[in-house]
């Protein structure tokens, strides 16, 4: 058994996640969601459309659950903000066209079974970033992805793991930018 420790100046020993970390698990397919309501205290998402995001975390509510606390839900999703809804699009299309024409998984592809989910999912949703990337739709204005960020939560995402391109500028544009307008939002907690 692993024990988590903060140490301070003073070396005063207590444990960080009490009584353990939290447990996430990833997963698109029916067993990951089984496994996920009964054990896990996260279930963590690649980034769908909303809807699919609500669809799902209303099929993996209804598992059967072995804990005492509620299931938490979060996403990965890829960012790409700007001042203005077409400025955003521009820079999809300029970061889609480099994923085009630079990104060949013939290699990583063989011998993978055909009908894993998360393969399904990648040719259902295309786009940039990687566990379902843009497919989340945090591509807009600084107000259009607060706006969504603030929807994802209402359907449940308490948690987001978030790519950027280039990753140190966009993700301070990020904090600059689009969190104060998160913030001014009406959340639902834990976020």
């Amino acid at each position: 058994m692993r024990v988590y420790y903060n140490f301070d100046r003073r070396t005063h020993h207590s444990p960080v996640a009490n009584p353990h970390p939290r447990v996430y698990v990833g997963g698109e397919s029916e067993p990951a969601q089984a496994l996920a309501a009964k054990e896990a205290d996260v279930f963590f998402l690649n980034g769908r459309p909303i809807e699919v995001i609500r669809e799902t975390i209303a099929q993996v509510a209804k598992q059967p659950r072995d804990r005492s606390k509620p299931l938490g839900f979060a996403m990965s999703a890829f960012v790409i903000a700007r001042s203005t809804d077409e400025e955003a699009q521009e820079e999809y299309h300029n970061l889609r066209a480099m994923v085009v024409a630079q990104d060949d998984r013939s290699e990583l592809l063989k011998g993978v079974d055909s009908e894993v989910v998360m393969f399904k999912n990648l040719a259902k949703y295309p786009g940039v970033g990687s566990n379902g990337g843009t497919a989340a739709g945090l591509v807009g204005s600084y107000d259009t992805v607060a706006s969504r960020i603030a929807e994802f939560n209402r359907v449940g995402i308490g948690t987001f793991m978030l790519q950027f391109q280039p990753f140190t500028t966009e993700m301070r544009h990020f904090f600059e930018e689009v969190m104060p307008r998160v913030r001014s939002l009406e959340l639902v907690p834990p976020f």
